[in-house]
């Protein structure tokens, strides 16, 4: 039993290993110092007539990332990507699809081996929150929206709020199919978050 258990502690510092080393070399997160331009706030609450269709294919998009995410199913995850997407996170920039998918290697619990022997695992989830989508052309759109992160890594088996934080996209439909064509993840527990974000339509706060 006392085995068990030791291989469970010595998994999750396994974990913790390369998520702190995601944070980056010094500089990674240097991008979000660059203060982005106010998105039109608040969005239409009204979607475009003949585009019902695009804003549920944005929606599955985000939806399909996420689950792929937590997975660890790189080659979805990857695959949500126009081929030459940029995306923006705490490890700093990555260019292309096929970085995205060497460089998030080793993210997320879902691509952590476990013992044999092991009989559960540690979980760290992703979940969307609020989302606006606006459409910028007959083959373009862009977004905003909150994300929250939740983790079992609990002594006493709970779950936890872990992280929490928004995301500015922008998307193209290629060949009839939606992706991702630049997105910026901002945390708020980590580096890569700013005091105040135009696209979410707020103002500098300090007097």
């Amino acid at each position: 039993m006392q085995k068990g258990y030791l291989a469970m502690l010595a998994c999750a510092a396994a974990i913790a290993i390369p998520a702190a080393a995601q944070i980056g070399a010094p500089g990674a997160t240097d991008w979000v110092k660059k203060v982005q331009p106010a998105a039109a706030s608040p969005f239409s609450p009204v979607i475009p007539k003949g585009r019902a269709d695009d804003y549920v294919a944005i929606q599955n998009l985000m939806g399909t990332y996420l689950v792929a995410l937590d997975a660890g199913d790189l080659d979805t995850y990857a695959g949500v990507f126009a081929p030459n997407a940029d995306m923006y996170w705490i490890g700093g920039v990555e260019h292309g699809r096929e970085a995205i998918h060497k460089n998030l290697a080793s993210f997320g619990t879902g691509r952590q081996k476990l013992p044999k022997d092991a009989t559960e695992r540690p979980r760290f989830i992703h979940t969307l929150g609020s989302q606006r989508i606006d459409f910028t052309g007959p083959n373009t759109a862009h977004d905003v929206g909150m994300w929250l992160g939740f983790s079992n890594q609990t002594p006493d088996k709970s779950f936890k709020t872990a992280e929490f934080g928004h995301y500015e996209d922008k998307y193209v439909r290629l060949n009839g199919r939606w992706y991702f064509q630049e997105r910026r993840i901002f945390n708020e527990r980590l580096s890569n978050k700013g005091l105040y974000y135009p696209e979410l339509g707020e103002t500098d706060p300090r007097k």
